[in-house]
C-alpha cells in the first residue's frame, strides 16, 4: 500500500498506483463528471494510463502530483485531487473530481482545503491556481469557500474559456 500523503476528518489522501487504473478510468470516462475537465470529452482507458505513468513520473520529478481520494468509512477510492502543471498558465493548479454519489457531502471543499495546505505548508508553492469552466458553479462555490480569489479570464490549451482563480501563501 502506498503511503498516505495527508488525511482529513472523512477522507485519506495517498498516492495513485498503477493498480489504481479501473477507479481511475470509471471517472474519467463518465461524460457527466468530466464534462468541466479538460477538453470536457470522456478519457479513453490509454489516456488514462498514461496520466497514471504521468502522475508516478511527477511524484519523484516535483515531489506532488495528483492523488488518489479515498472515503475512510468504505476505504472506497472516491476521486481525485492533486496539484498539477498547467500549461496554459505555466503554473501549478489545484484539480480535483468526485464520483457523483459523493457529491454534495462537503467532501470536495474538504479534501481541496487540505490539497490546498499541502502545497502552500509542505511544499512551499507560494501562488496555488484553479482553473474552472465558467459554467461550473459547482467548483465556484468550493473555491470560494477555500479563499481562492478571481485572477483572470483566460482561453485554456484547448481553446475553451477557463475563469481562473488564486490562492497565495508567501513562503514562510
Amino acid at each position: 500500500m502506498t503511503d498516505i500523503v495527508f488525511e482529513t476528518k472523512r477522507l485519506l489522501v495517498r498516492e495513485i498506483e498503477r493498480n489504481d487504473f479501473e477507479q481511475l478510468n470509471r471517472i474519467c470516462s463518465d461524460p457527466e463528471l468530466m464534462k468541466f475537465v479538460g477538453d470536457s470529452n470522456p478519457l479513453p482507458p490509454e489516456q488514462t494510463l498514461k496520466w497514471i505513468e504521468i502522475t508516478i513520473c511527477n511524484y519523484m520529478e516535483k515531489g506532488f502530483g495528483n492523488y488518489a481520494v479515498i472515503e475512510k468509512a468504505g476505504n472506497a477510492f472516491i476521486g481525485y485531487c492533486g496539484l498539477v502543471y498547467s500549461e496554459s498558465i505555466k503554473q501549478i493548479e489545484l484539480i480535483y473530481a468526485l464520483k457523483k454519489e459523493y457529491w454534495n457531502k462537503g467532501l470536495a471543499t474538504e479534501v481541496a482545503i487540505a490539497m490546498l495546505d499541502f502545497g502552500h505548508s509542505r511544499k512551499k508553492i507560494e501562488t496555488i491556481y484553479a482553473s474552472i469552466d465558467p459554467l461550473n458553479a459547482a467548483s465556484k462555490k468550493v473555491l470560494g469557500k477555500i479563499g481562492f480569489k478571481y485572477a483572470f479570464l483566460k482561453n485554456d490549451e484547448f481553446g475553451l474559456p477557463s475563469v481562473y482563480y488564486s490562492s497565495y501563501n508567501p513562503k514562510k
